[in-house]
């Protein structure tokens, strides 16, 4: 190829380069960013439950509070524990806006311990906010002894679990390890709800559950004492829980609280939102002040009231510092906690 050829291929790289920037820059300007357009956000799982609860009141708002006004749309697609709807916010979505993804909460637990189905990288998704922590708790009933981590030390305490790798089983299996608690146990009731009713007819003494589940649905047996939150998980107490110890706070080494942060992710997670890796700055921008507009809008949060579930909201900033954080744990800690998994 000759100099001048050459000179004429570079030149036209160079303007493909610089349209591409301006057709981007162009997309990210203005308010009229999404007009006539319909945002998707996909539901890793079916209908019903608590993501569902979340995000159709907050699909119904969000549209009012971004450039253009777009609308809002649900989309559910369950598949491999959440995984199905993230591969493909991760790989398939383009970055244009018009796809968003509210995770499981075990979004991060699942790809530090290699869960197979996980083909994403959380630290690449382009955070936009979460409207809510799933701080956790062990609830005991009235009529179990413990109360305190010593007590769990001393004393066998049965705990209800979904199933042998669940939550409701793997946080007592971690406090087990980690804390040498006493935990029994007994897997396989299948739901929450039938979790609390052992508890209730004297099967076991508690769980791990999330404070939104004991909040929305235990509230007259927290009422009148017949169960007692005696721990809770995540990174900082939860409001209604000033005085339950929180698992992070009682463990003695560094070490031994990176697992605990690592247990606790699920938690900081919570009901969150995210955009593919793809998502031009500026139009990450505009997602992320919508979504801090919306957890102002006084109408969003009369409807979550009404609903009757907590709100915590974080910014997406905040939100993707703590996922990078949590991702960066080192090598040795991330399989300690595997192997905990494993036992």
């Amino acid at each position: 190829m000759k100099i001048g050829q050459k000179r004429m291929k570079c030149l036209a790289l160079s303007l493909m380069a610089l349209l591409a920037v301006a057709s981007a820059q162009a997309q990210t300007a203005g308010p009229e960013l999404f007009r006539g357009k319909t945002l998707k956000i996909l539901i890793p799982t079916g209908a019903g439950g608590d993501r569902a609860l979340y995000t159709l009141p907050f699909a119904s708002m969000y549209g009012r509070n971004l450039p253009g006004h777009p609308t809002v749309t649900p989309v559910f697609m369950p598949g491999a524990g959440g995984s199905v709807a993230l591969n493909n916010t991760y790989a398939v979505a383009a970055g244009d806006g018009l796809t968003l993804v509210t995770p499981l909460a075990s979004v991060l637990n699942a790809q530090l311990i290699g869960e197979k189905s996980v083909q994403y990288d959380a630290r690449q998704f382009k955070w936009i906010g979460r409207t809510d922590d799933a701080t956790r708790v062990l609830v005991v009933s009235a009529r179990s002894k413990a109360r305190t981590l010593d007590d769990l030390r001393q004393k066998e305490i049965i705990v209800g679990a979904v199933g042998q790798a669940s939550d409701t089983a793997t946080n007592a299996l971690f406090m087990n390890h980690v804390f040498g608690s006493k935990f029994k146990v007994i897997a396989g009731y299948g739901a929450s709800s039938k979790i609390m009713l052992a508890m209730s007819n004297g099967e076991t003494e508690g769980a791990f559950t999330t404070w939104n589940n004991i909040r929305a649905n235990q509230s007259s047996q927290l009422k009148n004492g017949e169960l007692i939150p005696i721990l809770q998980i995540g990174f900082v107490r939860h409001l209604e829980l000033a005085d339950t110890p929180l698992v992070l706070e009682l463990a003695a080494t560094e070490q031994d609280r990176q697992l605990v942060r690592i247990m606790s992710s699920s938690t900081l997670m919570g009901q969150s939102f995210a955009a593919p890796p793809s998502t031009a700055p500026g139009i990450l921008e505009a997602l992320r002040r919508g979504f801090d507009a919306t957890m102002k809008d006084p109408e969003f949060i009369e409807k979550m009231a009404m609903i009757g579930v907590n709100f915590t909201p974080m910014p997406g900033e905040e939100l993707e510092r703590l996922v990078t954080q949590i991702m960066d744990t080192p090598r040795d800690i991330v399989e300690r906690y595997r192997q905990i998994g494993q036992d």
